[in-house]
């Protein structure tokens, strides 16, 4: 993913502030401090905020279900932009009392990065009404974290299968089925979500635990990915799309960022789903960034995260779990879990927890990584 979106984000900013004026920035009255949100519709008309969203399909829908309906309300020149996994590099290069961008989303290794560099600040989420109706299971698993962001939803890995294949999106075993001998595929880059889909099959321990076990334990799920024939590892989503629009593969492993604007364009050929065995996750918290000089207008925003209809929106044009209880399942996704037990059931998360303990042997199983990728496709 690239990042050309905001490596001039400080000259941006800059600009931004002389176009609407130093009175319009520095003018604005507090809204949870001092405002209340009732009169937020008129106290921050004008302000620009910028937040990072994951660059591709998952940014082109929170701009369209989420930045524009609130700029709408307020009116506000939020604006949101994509990156990948250099935006806490990119708030340490900036000055700390300028980063380049107000609000980032973070899973849990950006979570981590984030806050060993101290790149966050604390927020006071019982100010927003739509705290009480978050999912416990996104605060428990995120440690002292979950103090400076909210949590907005859950990605994860989904099943992606021709339907000529003969094979629905039913069951992680499909990788290693006959039918699919010679066409698979899966991520070349981030090879840890690779490695929990044999963990999600393995009954030796729960959930995708053998990921962050022992290295004998990685090696097994190594042995089981090399059992496959791929067609070719993708690089990104686009190579993915075609691989597969090309019949070179014909069953794949793909993001749930990526699920939703696949089948809405290729459905009647595709089928995605997440397998009955479950799926790994990742969450998307938004945080706040130190040094931000909107920080009313962020807590409103983050805020605005936590609206059941905001939520609902962003649902109903994506394929990510969502933090908030009580939503609807869209009409592409009738499976969607409604209840904890079935967010429990269905999402197994790799969690800050997990990085703690698989990123200690990064450099090795990197290496090991590239043996497997050698030996699934030299025929």
């Amino acid at each position: 993913m690239a990042f050309d979106d905001f490596q001039n984000g400080i000259n941006r900013r800059d600009a931004m502030k002389l176009a609407l004026g130093a009175a319009a920035v520095i003018g604005a009255p507090a809204i949870l401090g001092r405002a209340g949100i009732a009169s937020a519709q008129t106290s921050f008309a004008g302000e620009e905020l910028i937040a990072v969203s994951w660059s591709g399909n998952h940014e082109l829908s929170f701009r369209d279900t989420v930045v524009k309906s609130f700029n709408e309300k307020y009116g506000t020149k939020v604006e949101t932009v994509g990156g990948w996994d250099q935006m806490i590099a990119q708030i340490v290069a900036a000055p700390a009392d300028n980063p380049p961008f107000d609000i980032t989303i973070a899973d849990e290794y950006t979570t981590t990065t984030g806050m060993a560099q101290n790149v966050f600040t604390k927020i006071d989420r019982s100010k927003f009404p739509g705290n009480a109706n978050i999912y416990p299971w996104f605060d428990e698993n995120r440690g002292a974290a979950k103090d400076y962001g909210v949590p907005f939803g859950t990605g994860s890995l989904w099943m992606l299968t021709a339907k000529s294949s003969g094979l629905k999106p039913n069951s992680w075993k499909g990788f290693w089925d006959e039918k699919a001998i010679g066409k698979t595929t899966l991520d070349a880059s981030a090879f840890y979500w690779d490695l929990c889909i044999p963990a999600l099959l393995s009954q030796a321990k729960p959930g995708i635990d053998e990921v962050f076990g022992t290295p004998a334990e990685a090696e097994l799920l190594f042995k089981e990915l090399d059992k496959l024939k791929v067609a070719k590892w993708y690089k990104d989503g686009a190579e993915l799309t075609n691989l597969m629009t090309q019949e070179e593969a014909t069953v794949a492993m793909m993001y749930s960022a990526d699920a939703f604007g696949f089948i809405k364009e290729y459905g009647d050929d595709f089928e995605a789903a997440i397998p009955d065995e479950g799926t790994a996750s990742y969450t998307n918290w938004f945080m706040k960034v130190r040094g931000t000089k909107h920080s009313e207008l962020s807590d409103l925003f983050m805020s605005y995260l936590l609206e059941k209809e905001t939520q609902q929106s962003f649902l109903n044009a994506s394929t990510d779990f969502m933090s908030l209880r009580g939503l609807e399942p869209p009409p592409h996704w009738q499976s969607y879990p409604r209840d904890e037990q079935a967010l429990r059931n269905t999402y197994k998360l790799f969690g800050i927890d997990g990085w703690d303990k698989f990123g200690p042997n990064w450099d090795a199983y990197s290496v090991r990584m590239k043996e497997t990728i050698t030996r699934t496709t030299e025929g």
